[in-house]
């Protein structure tokens, strides 16, 4: 099966042997129709020199399932799944995924929306450690994928919501998708304008999604932050900061481990041991589904960040168009033709 795989610094196509589920009971073998490319982490992943040619990229597919493991009961041969997370999901043609990182879709039409479940689930468990209730203010710091999902997510909630970007397109599609109050990150009026949305209080959290390789944007954002406020670190920025400033704001300072509770456990992912929900309401699995749920409502607007597609055959074209339209290129999806 054809699979995206690392090559020095870029992609190709590279044939692999196909899964199964035979020895993996907690399984569903998976038929990919399309799988969304993270920009952050893929990009991220291939800059770094320390990750070895042929390694597999990509974490968020939709598709159809083949086959089931024996002990696999909520699904069956013909379901239309959005599945999520690494090292079982990737780029590939076909995919041996654990039942608990599979969520169930109503039809095939939602495939290619149901493509972000892994931003979306993160977005979603994000949103969640943001804490907030309706009505109180949030700061979304940054308007990738991520960022829009978040701002989207705490829109919906009745959350107060100002978000802001670097780029215009970014901003735009903000628009598009909802929100209300978006500004130019580097506008000279922006810590007066943030003064009045918050009636002089400061943000009760802030979402930080931008990537950056100073950790002063921690501290300029912890700013605009109101006094017993959460501040939460979704994108990949260097930790460091003022003792001072955390301590005169009295700030929680979270960041969100995946896609909720359940990620990088094996017990749940591949055995199957769910947490009990009376103890642990969203897991990632639950998370996941809310999240298809809101797509399949129609209440998370997807398509305005659905920038590009590209057939598999056609995989490093897509990668090239990330690098180069960085502005524009945002949800790059991958078709998986027939």
């Amino acid at each position: 099966m054809k699979t995206i795989v690392t090559c020095q610094g870029k992609v190709r196509l590279e044939d692999r042997p196909e899964p199964s589920v035979k020895e993996h009971p907690k399984r569903v073998l998976v038929k990919v129709n399309y799988s969304l490319i993270s920009p952050g982490t893929e990009l991220g992943l291939l800059a770094n020199p320390a990750i070895p040619d042929g390694f597999a990229l990509g974490y968020s597919a939709s598709g159809t399932v083949l086959e089931v493991g024996s002990a696999v009961d909520g699904l069956k041969p013909g379901d239309f799944v959005a599945c999520y997370g690494g090292p079982y999901v990737y780029h590939a043609e076909l995919l041996s995924v654990p039942e608990m990182l599979c969520a169930k879709l109503s039809g095939p039409e939602s495939m290619p929306t149901a493509s972000f479940v892994g931003l979306g689930s993160v977005a979603v468990h994000s949103t969640r450690r943001l804490a907030r209730q309706f009505g109180e203010t949030v700061w979304v710091a940054g308007l990738g994928v991520l960022g829009l999902l978040i701002a989207q997510l705490g829109d919906r909630a009745n959350y107060r919501v100002f978000a802001t970007d670097m780029k215009d397109e970014r901003l735009q599609l903000a628009a598009a998708c909802g929100i209300g109050d978006v500004h130019r990150a580097d506008d000279p009026l922006l810590a007066e304008r943030i003064a009045a949305y918050t009636e002089g209080h400061g943000f009760d959290s802030i979402a930080l999604c931008a990537h950056a390789t100073s950790p002063q944007l921690i501290e300029s954002c912890m700013q605009h932050l109101a006094f017993r406020g959460t501040f939460a670190l979704i994108g990949n920025v260097p930790i460091q900061f003022s003792r001072d400033l955390f301590f005169a704001k009295e700030a929680d300072f979270v960041i969100a481990r995946g896609g909720g509770p359940g990620r990088y456990d094996r017990q749940y992912e591949e055995e199957g041991l769910d947490y009990p929900k009376s103890y642990v309401r969203w897991t990632e699995g639950r998370n996941m589904q809310e999240f298809v749920r809101n797509v399949e409502s129609g209440r998370l607007a997807i398509r305005p960040m659905m920038t590009h597609e590209f057939a598999l055959a056609d995989a490093v074209e897509a990668y090239e168009v990330l690098k180069r339209e960085a502005s524009s290129a945002l949800g790059v999806l991958i078709r998986y033709d027939s």
